[in-house]
């Protein structure tokens, strides 16, 4: 027993460290956190649904025939485990303010995968034994990140365009069951050798992932809504210049923000205090509206009664 726990142990340790990792990257910014962790947290429960699916339709990967097995890799198992660790990042992080940057689609959706990946290495392990783990740690899980990477870069893409969004997520989707369905069926026609087959798979679309990354890295985030500071729409939750009157994404009418209203950076939509006159983050200058120059003036006067 203390041997399987251990395994187990090992199975999820990655999708740990992860939070871990990203707990320590961002403790300054608690809602970039709590974001990564609602995602985890929602593909983890999105496990039960999916082993529901693919039980109901018989979704095992080893089957009678080729054609089966086709069938079964390309339509049921890869769209339906794509399909809820999607959603896990649509409901948890896609429309919050949090998702400031195109390259956030790839780091919640590896979040997604990982929080799906947790359980499902769990659930293998305690079934089949510790024999499984290796093959769960060094193919299985590398698997996810890198097929939820291809939708994940369409989100990011998505989630700053005005027309053609679903399209877009539409795309990334089916790129990542194509190779997901692949995987599996690999698997399926010659288990004994799926190490050796799955390797040149795995290898190629890490080099995919990688040119993915630096290609989001290298796009424009935002519109360039001004140099001054910006407050978040209450409508879709957009990033609108805090003097502009109405959200340039929705058309929704904004009112004065109150004085405690959180301020953003026109560059890079990191949060910054009113008073502040460079980003933290980017260091660029910041511009202040009439209103937030109140502000700040308005907290220098406590500061020095203080």
């Amino acid at each position: 027993m203390v041997i399987e726990i251990s395994y187990v142990l090992l199975g999820v340790a990655p999708g740990i460290l992860w939070l871990l990792y990203f707990f320590i990257a961002n403790r300054n910014e608690e809602e970039s956190f709590a974001s990564v962790f609602r995602v985890f947290c929602w593909a983890a429960t999105f496990t039960i649904p999916t082993a529901i699916a693919e039980r109901i339709l018989n979704a095992t990967i080893q089957k009678e025939s080729i054609q089966d097995s086709l069938i079964t890799s390309f339509l049921l198992i890869a769209p339906i485990e794509e399909f809820f660790k999607l959603l896990a990042v649509w409901i948890g992080a896609y429309r919050r303010s949090d998702f400031r940057a195109p390259i956030d689609g790839i780091t919640y959706a590896i979040t997604a995968a990982l929080g799906f990946v947790v359980v499902e290495n769990a659930l293998y392990i305690l079934r089949l034994g510790p024999s499984i783990v290796w093959s769960r740690l060094l193919y299985a899980t590398p698997g996810h990140l890198l097929f939820s990477a291809l939708w994940g870069y369409s989100m990011g893409m998505a989630r700053f365009v005005r027309v053609g969004e679903i399209s877009v997520v539409i795309k990334g989707f089916l790129c990542s069951v194509g190779f997901h369905g692949l995987y599996n069926l690999l698997v399926a026609v010659s288990p004994g050798k799926a190490k050796i087959t799955l390797t040149p798979l795995l290898l190629v679309l890490f080099v995919i992932v990688i040119f993915l990354v630096k290609k989001l890295r290298s796009v424009s985030p935002y519109p360039f809504l001004g140099d001054a500071l910006l407050i978040i729409c209450p409508e879709c939750e957009a990033y609108a210049p805090e003097a502009s009157g109405t959200c340039p994404r929705c058309g929704f009418a904004l009112s004065k923000p109150d004085p405690d209203t959180a301020r953003f950076c026109w560059k890079c939509r990191h949060k910054v205090s009113p008073d502040a006159m460079r980003c933290p983050r980017c260091y660029v200058s910041l511009k202040k509206s009439s209103l937030a120059q109140d502000e700040a003036t308005a907290l220098a006067g406590l500061h020095v009664k203080a």
